[in-house]
């Protein structure tokens, strides 16, 4: 059987969540069935060397932040054209428009899947162009795409009330990788010796780019409440832009009271050892869609403690905890409690966690539901063993 040419159309390559499902998805997909080529609308990133070093092809068509001008959208329409397609999956909201209508354009007769990966717009938070262009999306959600992907259940009613399609949605969580995600006493010690603080130190983080949306504000109260109560309690913030050149996080965190044993390590390469080396992972986001970072720390056995925004509670189920947004005292005491446990009942939840994701998060799971839809939109006979995984779950 040839290998059906899928055509990925994304925003741009930088290391969000988006851009490591989408890298994630084409290492485990079946390539003797499927065969990925990426378009990224504005330009290259971390994620595109992934993507090179997993031969997958990658095209830059030189958009434009905002409104694209006309000659990176007919680079758009000669990329599609050029590609000859046989289905097209596009990513976010820019790209599901953008290569959406450029589908229809240059390949109208070839199936189109978008996949929407936060909970939402916000007005006020995201971008004029953001919302504008969520609600293009949603106009015309009835008959440009076949299928619309969505990352949660809260997600894909927050879309349902703008106005998209309903009955062209379906819920495909983020998948984990539990093989390189998972519990390590090694990675504990060693980072302890990194950061130069004693064995035995007590250590809560968070990992998440600087963004207004991740709500830095509220996380770094809430670290000044629990420093306040453990004297050998250690914080640890990382991700892009997350470091002491930040003046504003910097300054956030000083008016907290927490600066004196807060460690802001800014974006790391080995997540894996970094994630198993807490006590406790938290986030304190406005919005989401399903948290990838959330899932790696529960992968590794990690207790967690999210808000209640977008796929976040459905992602920690009951092996977590879940606070209001925005509630840096319910936030705080959510962790403390956690605190307050003894090692093996933290560790008791922390497995209970990493059970989860194995049972219903897991990275294979989310590629065959992927290559299922696939098989669906194109009218082929799904792999045998794919068929048996989907009944069985």
């Amino acid at each position: 059987m040839t290998a059906r040419r899928v055509l990925h159309v994304i925003n741009n390559l930088n290391l969000g969540g988006a851009e490591m499902m989408l890298v994630r998805l084409l290492d485990r997909l079946d390539r003797d069935r499927w065969s990925p080529h990426v378009v990224s609308l504005i330009g290259g990133g971390p994620a595109s060397r992934r993507l090179e070093s997993i031969d997958v092809p990658v095209t830059f068509v030189g958009m434009r932040r905002g409104i694209p001008g006309p000659s990176s959208l007919v680079r758009l329409l000669r990329t599609v054209r050029a590609f000859s397609p046989d289905l097209v999956q596009t990513w976010l909201y820019h790209s599901d428009l953008l290569g959406g209508l450029a589908t229809r354009l240059a390949r109208p007769g070839v199936p189109l899947v978008w996949n929407l990966r936060m909970n939402g717009p916000t007005r006020g938070r995201d971008k004029s162009t953001t919302c504008w262009t969520a609600r293009a999306c949603a106009a015309l959600s009835g008959w440009i795409p076949e299928k619309i992907i969505v990352n949660s259940c809260a997600g894909r009613d927050v879309h349902r009330d703008l106005g998209y399609d309903s009955g062209r949605m379906e819920v495909i969580p983020n998948g984990f990788d539990t093989d390189r995600f998972q519990p390590s006493e090694e990675s504990r010690r060693a980072l302890r010796r990194e950061l130069d603080v004693p064995p035995d130190t007590r250590l809560v983080g968070m990992a998440a780019r600087w963004d207004p949306l991740k709500d830095f504000e509220t996380a770094l109260a809430a670290a000044g409440v629990l420093m306040a109560r453990h004297a050998d309690l250690h914080v640890l913030m990382c991700g892009n832009g997350v470091d002491g050149d930040n003046t504003e996080l910097v300054r956030l965190a000083t008016e907290s009271g927490c600066r004196e044993r807060l460690h802001l390590v800014g974006r790391q390469d080995d997540m894996p050892a970094w994630q198993a080396a807490l006590d406790v992972a938290f986030l304190a986001s406005h919005t989401e869609g399903l948290p990838n970072t959330v899932g790696e720390a529960m992968a590794c056995g990690v207790p967690c403690v999210v808000t209640d925004a977008g796929g976040s509670a459905q992602l920690v189920g009951s092996a977590g905890r879940v606070v209001p947004v925005g509630g840096a005292g319910e936030l705080a005491g959510a962790i403390d409690e956690l605190l307050q446990m003894t090692v093996l009942e933290r560790r008791r939840i922390g497995d209970a966690g990493r059970r989860r994701i194995i049972e219903e998060f897991g990275l294979e799971r989310m590629v065959r539901r992927f290559e299922q839809l696939w098989d669906d939109v194109l009218g082929l006979a799904p792999r045998q063993d794919q068929t048996i995984t989907e009944q069985a779950a």
